[in-house]
Parts: structure tokens; C-alpha cells; sequence
């Protein structure tokens, strides 16, 4: 019988992957909820994490994005500007469905 691997093992081996790492906060922002946003980069945190590539900026810039997401219980743009580009990730915009 084969060993299952847990999702979350799964998702993280794949968030090391930085085209995946993209797709995965992208679809994850479209849905709007400010927890799994958070949640979201967290695991891209994760992953970096396991590749040795987070460096302390990231680390401080995630408590600014969850102090302000705390306080407000909403995202701030810049913050995530901020937090995505300390992973390597920038914000991006696409045409809206009508």
C-alpha cells in the first residue's frame, strides 16, 4: 500500500517553484479573503523557508502585513506590494470578466 503524502507537504514542495508560487497567491487574492491571503503567503514562506531563501526583511514585513491586517481585518495594497517583492513576487493586474 502506498504512503499518502499529506496536502500540505505537497503544496509546499510545489511553492518552491516560483511560477507556482505566483499562480498560487494569484488565485488566492482573486478570492479576496484577507485569512487566506494570509495563510497563502505564509506557506510561500514555507516553502522558501526549505530552499533557504527567506531573508530577515521578509520575516519583518509579514508582521507589518499581519499587524495592519489585525487592526483593520482588510489587506493594504502597499503592504502586500511590499511583502510579495521581499519573495521575489510582484502585484499584477489582468483584464476583469464582465
Amino acid at each position: 500500500m502506498p504512503k499518502s503524502i499529506s496536502y500540505h507537504r505537497e503544496l509546499i514542495e510545489s511553492l518552491k517553484e516560483p511560477s507556482e508560487a505566483a499562480v498560487y497567491l494569484e488565485v488566492v487574492l482573486e478570492e479576496g479573503d484577507p485569512k487566506m491571503i494570509k495563510k497563502a503567503i505564509s506557506n510561500v514562506i514555507e516553502a522558501r523557508e526549505k530552499l533557504n531563501w527567506v531573508s530577515d526583511n521578509v520575516y519583518q514585513n509579514l508582521a507589518i502585513f499581519d499587524l495592519k491586517l489585525k487592526e483593520t481585518g482588510e489587506i493594504e495594497l502597499n503592504l502586500l506590494r511590499i511583502l510579495l517583492e521581499s519573495l521575489g513576487l510582484k502585484v499584477g493586474v489582468t483584464v476583469g470578466h464582465s
